[in-house]
């Protein structure tokens, strides 16, 4: 089963639990967006309506919600896609048992419809790290869509949705050190080679990225690249306030420690960081900190600022920081 933009809102609402597998996989803030006397409509006419609050066509979101339903089809109806409980992998995710900020919330997006052909492959694997300030993890523009990108690029992709707040520091750490070790330890099982794994963030979701990197206790926990989508990085000079808050639950001793950019050292992973000179939510400067970093450490790595796009926006396709995805893929391809 598959939605498309000939399907309406009140199709998709009437398949069982779905509105509650949307406010994960989706966004509640999205899904207000849309006004209820138009539920019976086409999606292909309700993305006419006008823009979001932040100017953007309506057709965007639009697309974001059918990734959604679909991503969330394939995972309960179409057996394409697992949510894998990574705190106990005998067990998959339960939407029952989710409470943000606590283990049960943790999952890894997998794929689940692996043929022996592609088993025999050693393709490089990509675990996503979806955005949110720490207090949310975004699938809609920076997870789902940018799995589907990297998957059509020949990568075995995951999401990654990690403890939020109330959880802090180290919880979304850990939460990604059982990724990696789970991707590494499974890829025989993914067709997938164990050392060609990149972690891909963005905002917070980059903080995480940045920091697990250079923070990681073990080395099978270490991602073997990096890239940093309009990421926060410093929680000292010109930080994101919110993110930095919930992280460290307020702990100022903390903040030191996990600015990213003093955590660079010549063992740091092959790195692309790029973010937009327009962002008025998370500094550029942040981004700017962190490519100096990893210049002064000699580490390979690639630094965009592109002139706009503002924060959050994902693949950017409608955006001057578009080509970002092509960029980063033959950056990591030179070294495959």
């Amino acid at each position: 089963m598959r939605i498309t933009k000939y399907n309406s809102m009140n199709d998709i609402l009437a398949y069982p639990d779905m509105e509650n597998y949307l406010r994960v996989f989706y966004s509640e803030y999205l899904l207000d967006m849309y006004p209820k006397e138009a539920y019976h409509l086409p999606l292909a006419r309700m993305e006419q309506i006008g823009k979001t609050p932040w100017g953007e066509p309506f057709s965007i979101i639009v697309d974001q919600l059918i990734d959604a339903v679909n991503l969330i089809l394939d995972l309960r109806e179409n057996g394409t896609r697992r949510a894998i409980s990574l705190w106990n992998e005998s067990e998959d995710w339960s939407l029952k048992k989710d409470r943000k900020g606590e283990k049960e919330s943790v999952f890894l997006l997998a794929p689940d419809n692996i043929t022996e052909k592609v088993r025999k492959k050693r393709r490089p694997a990509v675990i996503i790290c979806p955005g949110g300030g720490y207090c949310e993890v975004c699938f809609s523009g920076e997870g789902t869509p940018i799995l589907n990108y990297m998957e059509a690029q020949g990568y075995a992709a995951f999401i990654l949705k990690y403890r939020v707040s109330p959880a802090v520091y180290p919880a979304p750490q850990e939460d990604l050190s059982l990724a990696i070790r789970y991707v590494r330890e499974h890829a025989l099982e993914y067709g997938v080679d164990p050392d060609n794994i990149l972690t891909l963030g963005a905002s917070a979701g980059g903080h995480l990225c940045a920091s697990q990197a250079a923070l990681a206790k073990r080395v099978e926990d270490t991602p073997d690249k990096v890239c940093l989508c309009y990421p926060v990085i410093s929680f000292t000079e010109e930080p994101h306030e919110g993110s930095a808050e919930l992280l460290t639950g307020g702990d100022t001793s903390l903040r030191e420690m996990l600015s990213a950019e003093k955590l660079v050292t010549e063992s740091y992973p092959e790195t692309f960081v790029w973010t937009c000179a327009d962002d008025d939510c998370v500094p550029p400067s942040n981004a700017v900190r962190m490519g100096a970093a990893l210049k002064k450490a000699h580490v390979r790595h690639e630094l965009f600022v592109y002139p706009s796009g503002g924060h959050g926006c994902g693949l950017a396709f409608s955006k001057e920081a578009h080509d970002w995805s092509r960029a980063m893929v033959e950056f990591f391809k030179d070294q495959q």
